[in-house]
């Protein structure tokens, strides 16, 4: 036993470090277990590693705080890239609107938290942690703490470790029923207005091929005296349709047109756009060609790029002008998952695909501009990350000063990162160093940054957790906690349908995002195959993270 002891130091670093790592490991196979097609995910690394710390495991207060703080970055930084990019277009539109209505959830959320601390008589330290808790908020735990460090350290150093505890313990006992909650609310949505999922999928697909028609193609032939001896650039029907000429069968001979090409009788073109675009430019100019005319041997030939090379990046189609110096025209542009219509002043970005079409000479020498060498995009690059990373520490720190307040507000490490690496993907890139990072490598960052936050969370939560409840009424916190995530939510997502008539699917991706639920968004995902819910949630999830991070420092300045 003497040796073991030796081999084995209980109170060292590495032995903590042991811990926290069985802890996290036991916590993810919870989180992993479904009970009715709903588990906990990465969230059960909370639950384990509260027991580890009612049950004495430790780590080092500094070293803990370090390792809670790094992982939160990591966290926050992931997730700002995987938003960036669409993020100014989730604003526009619909995305608006579903903006505005979370930031009302949100702020009704944090009102509600202020009254129940004050009316209820709820422990004041606790107001902060109860409402991350109630809206699963990470971050806004973080800069909950923060927020109270700041504000304790000067005047009443000794509060700080029981305020900071406090504020963990609520979040760690609302934050079950926080995960909980948002699905409920969901539920209760359906049941009062009677709503069957699959007449909304049906719904939203006459919608969107209403709004958004598929891009087809089709071949014709220019029978039409009255339109011939024109260019192709200055005919009014072909630019204000959006179509665009792939192809040109002339002379036997099969080539791709560009704007200085003359309209002739007897050509046949291939025709890119809308179905209602292609009729009626096809009854003005002639008639549907007999199909196999460019089945021919050809050396026009067609090829998807992806976008890689920095030097192109941010630069316009009309800058590129590849159907002038190549011969090669684009035709397609999917940005992660989405068709792009071919404008000329649509700007290339990163790990675009582009459909080009072309002779074969002309083609090569567009792939070597573009890159198109996808194993680049599965090697994440180190320097942005860690440029990111600093520039975002140093947005977290700047003062926010309110007018009417006292105290400044920081978004501190839990939104600083995030916001910088919201700006940074959108901005794309600086020369050779460009903020892009892969899917998986996305995915490996998030989850690794919050289980170990979560973890560190957990530890320090976890000790002597059975008498903090026990002492601080945690079950009247329980139900408040329960009463701050469902009737926020419930009460907006019941004037989105009334009064906006909000697709059910689009709303429970939206509840999903505004109370930042992973385990939401698999429930709604499962309510018919759509993806309507993934895009509302992706629409609102930044500032559903955002938002919460001011609140959370609100509540501890006024209460």
């Amino acid at each position: 036993m003497r040796c073991l002891a030796v081999w084995i130091k209980f109170d060292s670093v590495s032995w903590g470090l042991a811990m926290l790592s069985l802890a996290i490991m036991l916590g993810l196979a919870l989180g992993a277990i479904r009970v009715r097609g709903i588990r906990l995910g990465v969230s059960g690394v909370l639950f384990s590693c509260l027991l580890f710390g009612q049950f004495g495991a430790k780590i080092d207060p500094t070293i803990l705080t370090f390792l809670r703080d790094f992982a939160l970055i990591i966290f926050v930084y992931a997730i700002g890239l995987q938003v960036g990019p669409g993020f100014a277009a989730s604003l526009r539109q619909e995305g608006l609107r579903l903006n505005l209505l979370s930031i009302a959830v949100i702020v009704l959320g944090a009102l509600c938290t202020g009254l129940f601390v004050l009316f209820c008589h709820l422990p004041r330290y606790s107001a902060s942690g109860l409402y991350t808790g109630a809206f699963t908020t990470t971050p806004g735990l973080a800069a909950g703490q923060e927020a109270l460090l700041h504000k304790l350290e000067h005047n009443h150093p000794q509060q700080v470790g029981n305020a900071t505890s406090l504020a963990g313990l609520a979040y760690t006992v609302t934050y079950p029923f926080g995960i909980v909650g948002p699905i409920l609310a969901i539920v209760l949505l359906q049941k009062i207005f009677r709503i069957k999922p699959h007449d909304e999928h049906h719904a939203l697909i006459a919608r969107d091929l209403e709004r958004r028609p598929p891009i087809e193609h089709l071949d014709f032939e220019v029978t039409q005296s009255l339109h011939t001896g024109r260019h192709l650039k200055d005919h009014p029907l072909l630019r204000s349709k959006g179509i665009i000429l792939s192809r040109l069968w002339r002379n036997q001979t099969v080539s791709v047109p560009t704007g200085e090409t003359e309209i002739r009788l007897g050509d046949v073109y291939r025709a890119i756009g809308t179905r209602q675009a292609l009729d009626e430019v096809v009854s003005v100019l002639g008639r549907p060609a007999k199909e196999g005319v460019f089945d021919a041997a050809s050396d026009i030939q067609r090829m998807e790029l992806v976008v890689t090379r920095t030097r192109v990046l941010r630069r316009t189609l009309a800058e590129l002008d590849l159907i002038r110096r190549y011969g090669v025209n684009v035709v397609r542009i999917n940005r992660n998952g989405v068709e792009l219509a071919t404008k000329a002043t649509l700007r290339l970005q990163f790990g675009d695909v582009v459909m080009v079409v072309g002779p074969m000479g002309g083609l090569k020498d567009v792939e070597t501009e573009l890159g198109n060498c996808p194993d680049i995009l599965n090697r994440p690059q180190l320097v942005p990350i860690f440029l990111g990373i600093f520039l975002g520490i140093l947005v977290g720190s700047i003062p926010i000063v309110i007018p009417g307040l006292h105290s400044t507000l920081r978004i501190g490490l839990a939104g600083g990162p995030m916001i910088a690496a919201i700006l940074l993907a959108q901005f794309g890139n600086v020369g050779s160093v460009v903020w892009y990072m892969p899917v998986a490598a996305n995915q490996l960052f998030r989850d690794f940054g919050l289980a170990v936050f979560l973890g560190c969370v957990g530890l320090q939560a976890g000790d002597h957790f059975y008498e903090n409840v026990r002492q601080n009424h945690a079950l009247v916190l329980v139900g408040w906690g329960l009463v701050i995530t469902i009737v926020p939510v419930l009460i907006v997502g019941c004037i989105a349908r009334l009064t906006l008539k909000i697709n059910f699917l689009t709303l429970s991706g939206w509840v999903a995002g505004a109370m930042t639920s992973s385990p939401a968004l698999l429930f709604a995902n499962d309510l018919a195959p759509s993806d309507a819910p993934a895009i509302a949630y992706a629409a609102v999830a930044p500032l559903g993270m955002l938002m919460p991070i001011l609140c959370a420092q609100l509540l501890v300045i006024y209460f």
